[in-house]
């Protein structure tokens, strides 16, 4: 027996327990889809993965399924196929399967599958991306659960655009009300905000000077 006829028997034995679990998965994973072609037939030839996504998929589970379904597609291009289907219960949805003879293809689904129960995420930079753009699809709106997001409107001071259009003199000191074009709202420009400007004014030529070694302050 040739040793390439030996590793193919070996990945197949390999292979053997997961598409147990496979061929149990695939009669169920399509309950509630609309089939646009003859599913037993299909189901002969692929097996179901858990690896899918729907239009409702939060950050996590898209950014899971662009970095399996791409890595898989690209290393298995025979063995995998990406299928969309209607679902009466969350509207459109793609899942991945893996052929039922390519037990290469197999193998690798198994690894991801296995990596994602371990710890869920398929790639931490990707992921932290997309949850990014999800929390700030507005510049001026924030919906981190993240108290010390570092974003803009999270961090944004209405009392820093005032002090620098002073400064600058886009806002007169003796106007009545000033406006805040971060938050796009009317303020108004009363001795209190006036105060909070001189304040803030402070604090920032202090903290400069300290960043140049120019000024120590204690904590005493």
């Amino acid at each position: 027996m040739s040793g390439a006829r030996t590793r193919r028997i070996a990945r197949i034995r390999e292979a053997i327990p997961f598409t147990e679990e496979l061929e149990e998965f695939t009669k169920q994973a399509h309950e509630g889809a609309s089939f646009h072609t003859d599913r037993d037939r299909f189901t002969r030839l692929w097996y179901a993965t858990p690896i899918m996504h729907t239009r409702d998929s939060g950050p996590l589970e898209e950014s899971n399924w662009v970095i399996v379904a791409n890595d898989l597609m690209e290393r298995h291009p025979e063995g995998m196929e990406v299928n969309s289907f209607g679902h009466w219960g969350f509207g459109t949805y793609e899942r991945l399967y893996v052929r039922r003879d390519d037990a290469m293809a197999i193998l690798a689904v198994q690894k991801w599958v296995a990596q994602l129960a371990d710890y869920g995420i398929a790639d931490e930079a990707h992921y932290s991306e997309l949850e990014w753009e999800s929390n700030h699809q507005i510049e001026t709106q924030c919906w981190s659960t993240d108290p010390e997001c570092p974003c803009e409107a999270n961090t944004h001071l209405c009392v820093g655009v005032l002090s620098a259009g002073i400064a600058s003199g886009d806002i007169s000191s003796s106007a009545d009300e000033w406006y805040c074009e971060f938050c796009c709202e009317w303020n108004d420009l009363d001795d209190e905000w006036r105060q909070r400007a001189r304040n803030w004014d402070y604090q920032r030529e202090c903290a400069e000077l300290e960043a140049a070694g120019q000024l120590t302050i204690s904590s005493v």
